[in-house]
């Protein structure tokens, strides 16, 4: 949207009289005389305003020196070293200790009135901007509409992940960020949250592109705050409720030009997003869940050893001795399991247990900072070792697990954990191998065609999902190199057939014929997930993958002859 520039006029008023102030506290007016007659200094009012308008500048500068001096009661200035960096317009900072640091760059904010609206200190695109100068944010009230969203949204809701694929489409385009979250939050505040369901995923992209080429017909997108007077829990001031609705394509109502390129970069960008859709999404949609913690008294249905405690009755004892919060507060919010507080507690773990390991003795470890993960460096000499650990929380005794891993979506929250079959999956290729006779070629196979892959729609996990099926049904004799040849094409043929009838099933999801591999019972039981369900619902991509297809075909052909 165009840029929204304010002044912020500052005026000092006197409220001796109207508010009860402790002892002989003076009101800011007179609290500042009285001050400047003791030092003869400047008062606050002239160290962070420029004339009668507040200064951005003098602001974030006086900012720095309040941080500068509060850092020094505070507990981690014995552990962490502060050092101030230079920054005009926000308050910037580089916190370090040992060969760990952390940058921190605040932004500062005016608030109107009790709004979600603020006057930002960022600076303008212009190529300058004057330092009385704040710019008006919608980020707050962005960011609480989104929470809602998320909070009242049913388990296994999408439109975070719509938005993310779509951001990815739009590189190299003329379109913004900020046109597609536009038309995603004037969908989501007129579409009932049911809609937005994994299952409703590829209609709701339909959706989202069928809005935005709506908006380009009629050369009007409407900004979704200005004028806007049916936004739940967010608060804007009534000047902008009562706004004339701003329209973000105005450029394209004046511009016939514009307007025909944008149609035409639209166009590509829905070509670039059947693509996608035929490579992506792991390739199903991504499971994610919330993990419940609930805390068990075990003191009489287990042998504990001598005079051991229960977790429950051993976490009081501990609480009483520390006065400190429990495990639980530890690793959850409210009675969910969080990934940055479980991956900040493991972070603590290694660190503790380092110190006895006999390799601390050669080796330096620094902790590396990552939210979601734990992530250190091991160093010795001019050797190093990067090390990242993903937790994981087992569904029961099987091989399927909760991982710490983000989504692909934009925000992840912490206290999200996503489904994960890499496990299953290695534990399946495992006993493939163990069971395979020598100079069995499977892997060969599988890797050969996943380099013929490259550049074309389809990913590495139809492929993977390819072999799976054909070496959980074929003999694993008929894998020997001898059959190398006989096999590749078993693959192609595979895969070719699945292509024209539009089906390949998930490998896991609802098959109860994996040996050795433990599933749980409610995805054994589940409906087999269609991975090439939008090639059934979209003729148009089928047919681009049956192409795709053909050229891959005749790639390997070149790259067996050369190869002989």
């Amino acid at each position: 949207m165009p840029e929204r520039n304010f002044r912020i006029r500052v005026e000092l008023v006197c409220t001796c009289k109207t508010e009860q102030l402790v002892g002989d506290m003076l009101c800011f007016i007179h609290h500042e005389e009285e001050e400047q007659r003791r030092n003869l200094g400047p008062s606050l009012l002239q160290t962070v305003c420029t004339g009668s308008y507040l200064d951005v500048q003098k602001t974030a500068c006086r900012f720095h020196q309040l941080v500068k001096a509060c850092w020094l009661v505070l507990p981690h200035s014995r552990r962490w070293r502060l050092t101030m960096l230079p920054c005009d317009r926000s308050c910037k900072f580089k916190m370090a200790r040992a060969e760990e640091e952390i940058i921190i760059e605040i932004m500062l904010g005016v608030q109107q009135g009790d709004s979600d609206i603020f006057m930002s200190s960022q600076a303008s695109e212009a190529l300058f901007t004057p330092s009385t100068t704040w710019t008006l944010s919608c980020a707050v009230a962005e960011a609480k509409f989104f929470e809602r969203m998320a909070r009242r949204a049913p388990d296994g809701s999408f439109h975070l992940r719509c938005l993310q694929l779509c951001a990815r489409i739009l590189v190299g385009t003329c379109f913004s960020e900020y046109t597609l979250k536009t038309v995603v939050m004037h969908l989501l505040n007129t579409t009932p949250l049911s809609g937005w369901h994994r299952t409703r995923f590829l209609l709701r992209l339909d959706d989202i592109m069928r809005y935005l080429r709506h908006c380009l017909e009629e050369k009007r997108l409407d900004h979704f705050f200005f004028g806007n007077e049916k936004i739940p829990e967010v608060v804007l001031p009534p000047a902008l409720q009562r706004a004339e609705p701003f329209n973000l394509f105005q450029h394209l109502a004046q511009d016939p030009d514009a307007q025909a390129q944008a149609m035409r970069e639209f166009t590509d960008m829905q070509d670039r997003l059947t693509r996608m859709l035929l490579c992506n999404p792991g390739e199903m949609p991504e499971r994610n869940f919330r993990i419940r913690v609930e805390l068990v008294c075990t003191c009489k249905t287990e042998q504990l050893v001598g005079d051991m405690l229960c977790f429950i009755h051993h976490e009081e004892e501990e609480q009483r001795r520390n006065l400190g919060p429990s495990l639980l507060q530890t690793v959850c919010t409210g009675s969910y399991l969080d990934v940055q507080k479980t991956a900040c507690r493991f972070h603590q773990l290694v660190k503790a247990c380092w110190l006895v390991l006999p390799h601390s003795r050669r080796w330096r470890l620094t902790m590396l900072p990552c939210d979601r993960s734990c992530k250190f460096k091991m160093a010795r000499a001019e050797e190093e070792i990067i090390i990242e650990i993903m937790l994981g929380v087992q569904q029961g005794d099987s091989d399927i697990f909760m991982s710490s891993q983000a989504s692909e979506a934009l925000f992840t929250p912490s206290t999200t954990w996503t489904l994960s079959c890499a496990v299953a999956e290695a534990k399946f290729f495992e006993r493939m191998a163990r069971r395979a006779p020598d100079g069995s070629f499977h892997l060969r196979c599988l890797q050969l065609c996943a380099r013929i892959l490259v550049g074309t729609c389809f990913s590495e996990y139809t492929l993977k999902t390819v072999v799976m099926h054909l070496l959980n049904t074929t003999p694993l004799s008929g894998w020997h190199r001898t059959r190398f040849l006989l096999r590749l094409d078993d693959i192609m043929r595979y895969l070719r057939h699945c292509l024209e009838e539009k089906r390949l099933d998930h490998f896991f999801f609802g098959n109860e014929k994996i040996p050795e591999v433990v599933l749980p019972p409610a995805l054994q039981r589940a409906e087999p997930f269609n991975l090439f369900q939008h090639l059934a619902q979209d003729p148009d991509a089928q047919a681009q993958a049956m192409r795709e297809f053909t050229d891959m075909q005749d790639r390997l052909t070149r790259m067996l002859a050369n190869d002989n």
